[in-house]
């Protein structure tokens, strides 16, 4: 079985990587993502599946950014900072939930959101992380990024939210650098940079020194402009295209693209289409396009 797990770079309104890895390896897929997941809980949604991890297997996870991060609540701590407004209308119940009301794991209160330093460290040590329980399974595993990792991409809070990830021109500033540099200088964090296994990964850097060199989809979108002007004319995710070449030129290079064309086709249609509020969890992203072409044998 093959699996993929991600955000919404990962499971969309559009085919994704991990639609056309289906059609391009002709196999089913099950996609764990979910459009706006955390790393963290990309690591437990994982955890929570390890079991039925095979060596037959083959995971595929595309990580998010440092800007979403995720604790365990409980009553008492909801209780005293006043916070349960936070929450979906859920009754109490959050991710990974015990019987307990608010007892469970979410996303950080915007109060209480961690230093950049923490959220960067953070993300390198959860793919370690991840890449040790992988290797616990016994399966196959690829690993790559929605962007470069070192991008400071902390939405805004106040006075009005505002997501800032789309703002990403493709390379780091001065500071992000800069920045990237300096947490890269802290002895515990150079280890661990050097225990992750680069080789599982897609567009891995080469220099681990060189923070621009770590890149992603968004990156890789950014290099092309037939891409980019495919684009949705409002929502910035990466177009079904984007997503097509992603596989046929880096994930499976070499790959002969027959499905080029309905890779294009879906992205014109896709430019203008209303983007309704969907639940992920009942709704398949190839609904709004019929079915993809039919996998090959």
């Amino acid at each position: 079985m093959i699996y993929t797990l991600g955000d919404s770079f990962t499971k969309w309104h559009w085919s994704t990587w991990s639609d056309w890895l289906s059609v391009y390896l002709g196999q089913p897929v099950t996609n764990w993502a979910y459009p706006g997941n955390t790393n963290e809980l990309i690591y437990y949604t994982l955890l929570e599946h390890a079991d039925q991890l095979t060596a037959a297997d083959t995971v595929y996870i595309m990580w998010t950014g440092n800007n979403r991060v995720s604790e365990w609540y409980d009553a008492d701590q909801v209780s005293t900072q006043d916070i349960a407004g936070f929450f979906p209308d859920t009754q109490g119940k959050l991710w990974h939930s015990s019987d307990q009301e608010y007892q469970g794991f979410y996303k950080t209160h915007p109060a209480r959101m961690p230093s950049l330093t923490h959220m960067m460290i953070s993300n390198f040590e959860i793919m370690l992380r991840t890449q040790w329980l992988l290797q616990s399974t016994g399966c196959e595993y690829h690993m790559m990024f929605w962007q470069n990792p070192w991008a400071d991409t902390r939405e805004t809070f106040k006075p009005n939210y505002m997501a800032k990830w789309h703002l990403n021109p493709g390379s780091l500033s001065d500071l992000e650098s800069q920045q990237a540099r300096q947490i890269m200088r802290i002895p515990v964090v150079h280890k661990l940079l050097r225990q992750i296994n680069w080789s599982k990964y897609y567009y891995a850097p080469h220099d681990l020194t060189c923070p621009d060199q770590y890149q992603g989809l968004w990156e890789f979108m950014l290099q092309v402009p037939e891409l980019v002007l495919l684009n949705h004319v409002r929502d910035h995710h990466p177009n079904t295209l984007a997503h097509h070449d992603w596989v046929s030129r880096v994930m499976l290079p070499g790959t002969d693209p027959a499905y080029r064309v309905d890779a294009i086709r879906q992205a014109q249609v896709a430019q203008h289409m209303e983007l309704p509020n969907t639940d992920y969890r009942k709704h398949s992203v190839l609904d709004r396009f019929g079915k993809l072409p039919d996998i090959k044998n």
